[in-house]
């Protein structure tokens, strides 16, 4: 068995780089949808899933908001700062959801969302779920994500859905306001149990051996048609990682509050559902995001997406290495604490040996592979995925069709538009 030749993100090309990064980016929005129907499955009703909704973001956001304004040197605490973090958040997806921002001062600015992707898969559902997101889930959970910038900012509606008319756009309009008498706005005690996990503390460097033409951070002007595409190779391939991380820190957020509510039998279950379903669709958008030599069949495609996908956590080296129908993984730890089965979220799954995760990695390309020989051992997690070219396609799983409602599955855009442009594909 010998290395394939296939590129880790910090390997790849320009060309190939910018259009993984926004795959990295959409990674939030998939992973939340995989989750979130499990929850109305299993309670009954659509309370249960706005309250661990808010939990979700409300515990990750401020950690991963931190994380970022680190990485990208945003150190002020101005309204400006907040639009930044705004840009450079998997809950603002460049395309799917078309921001436009709108500066006054210091202490004042506006924003306004020109096409909401999440507002038009909510809506088919009723004014009920419409009202359930745009006013339950945002009003605690922005104001929470602004913390992290400043805990006297508030973010208030100009005018929100449910639409009136039906087809009013812009689909909403916020205000930032920073007022110095406002109390502080604090953090929740499940985001204080976030940020002390493990995965929190996972390091991101910079890769040093490429090209820094472009944006190397953001301690600039606020630039209102920012897009992933201004950023030096380096800095977007931290600021894909960085999407990576904030993504599994929703998903252990959610894990902790799935646990709270439910016990962690339950939550352990919906997790190891949500991780095949995430994966497989997140899988299926990579093999097509490389472009048509990547679209075949065979196991050189299945390591080009395991070397890239989202899915596996922060905090693991990857090997893998092609023989034949075979490929091999290799996941090791490197940062303290991830590789424990207690951790919440997909870190735990992993070092328990749950394979749901891999099937869905490897079924998104090729319906025929399978999983074999996994092992976990003190060094990490092993396995095979073993493609059958004469052997039957496998069902896709319910879980995976549930997450192909909507639009996140099949969205397509185009990175070169800026963010408040109307995207590719949109309706």
């Amino acid at each position: 068995m010998s290395p394939d030749a296939t590129p880790l993100l910090e390997t790849l090309p320009r060309d190939a780089l910018v259009p993984i990064a926004f795959e990295h980016m959409l990674s939030g929005m998939i992973v939340t949808r995989a989750v979130l129907p499990l929850v109305v499955l299993h309670d009954g009703g659509f309370d249960a899933m706005n309250e661990i909704a808010i939990d979700e973001w409300m515990g990750a956001s401020p950690v991963y908001t931190g994380r970022m304004r680190a990485l990208m040197g945003i150190d002020g605490d101005g309204v400006e700062d907040i639009m930044k973090a705004l840009q450079l958040d998997v809950g603002f997806v460049h395309g799917y959801m078309s921001v436009a921002y709108e500066l006054t001062d210091h202490d004042h600015g506006e924003f306004w969302l020109a096409h909401c992707g999440a507002l038009l898969d909510a809506e088919p559902h009723g004014e009920d779920r419409v009202f359930g997101m745009c006013h339950t889930i945002e009003d605690p959970t922005f104001d929470a994500t602004a913390l992290a910038t400043n805990p006297r900012a508030r973010i208030r509606p100009v005018h929100r859905p449910p639409r009136t008319p039906a087809d009013r756009e812009p689909h909403c309009r916020w205000t930032i306001t920073i007022d110095p008498a406002n109390e502080p706005v604090e953090s929740v005690p499940l985001t204080q149990r976030v940020a002390t996990l493990p995965l929190a503390s996972v390091p991101n460097e910079r890769p040093r051996d490429r090209d820094a033409g472009g944006m190397v951070d953001y301690r600039g002007p606020l630039d209102t048609a920012f897009t992933l595409t201004k950023l030096a190779d380096h800095t977007l391939i931290a600021v894909a990682r960085e999407f990576q991380m904030q993504s599994h820190l929703l998903m252990a957020a959610t894990d902790l509050a799935l646990r709270d509510r439910f016990g962690r039998e339950v939550a352990r279950d919906m997790m190891r559902d949500a991780w095949l379903g995430a994966s497989w669709i997140t899988s299926e958008r990579l093999a097509r995001a490389q472009g048509s030599d990547a679209a075949e069949s065979g196991a050189g495609a299945l390591a080009r997406v395991l070397a890239l996908t989202p899915m596996i956590p922060p905090g693991f080296d990857r090997a893998i290495a092609v023989d034949g129908d075979r490929v091999h993984v290799a996941l090791t730890p490197t940062a303290p604490g991830v590789f424990h089965p207690e951790h919440p979220g997909w870190c735990g799954a992993l070092a328990r040996g749950e394979s749901a995760g891999f099937e869905g990695m490897v079924g998104g390309v090729d319906q025929r592979v399978g999983i074999a020989a996994l092992t976990v051992g003190d060094d990490g997690v092993t396995f095979d995925a073993v493609c059958d070219p004469g052997g039957e396609p496998a069902p896709e799983p319910d879980v995976v069709a549930m997450g192909r409602i909507g639009l996140v599955s099949g969205w397509s855009y185009d990175p070169a538009l800026p963010t408040g442009a109307r995207p590719v594909g949109s309706p």
